[in-house]
């Protein structure tokens, strides 16, 4: 499977270890998935990860690839109209998947 050409044009100029970490997290994408959520999904899953080993120094990079993975899917989710805009971004906000998982860690940390 292929990733989107935008996806690797985005990743092209960044650090090797960044890229690989993105790349990495997001594994292989449907070439008929929304890209935007597999981001997110990526980004949630990295950061969920983390929980609990945030004193461990390793936990900075994770935290780093969680960002540009977050980056990407709000990149990925502007180029579309403004109605699904608006719902992607509630999506993702914190009412969304990131305040779901602010919550699991407040509860569970």
């Amino acid at each position: 499977m292929t990733r989107p050409r935008w996806l690797e044009e985005r990743l092209a100029e960044s650090p090797e270890l960044l890229r690989s970490g993105v790349l990495s997290a997001i594994g292989n994408l449907r070439p008929d998935g929304d890209l935007a959520e597999a981001l997110l999904e990526a980004a949630c899953c990295t950061l969920d990860a983390v929980r609990g080993r945030l004193e461990d120094r390793e936990a900075a990079f994770d935290l780093l690839v969680a960002d540009g993975l977050l980056t990407l899917a709000c990149e990925a989710a502007a180029k579309s109209d403004a109605d699904t805009l608006a719902e992607r971004c509630r999506a993702m906000g914190p009412g969304g998947r990131l305040g779901r998982l602010a919550g699991d860690w407040a509860g569970r940390s």
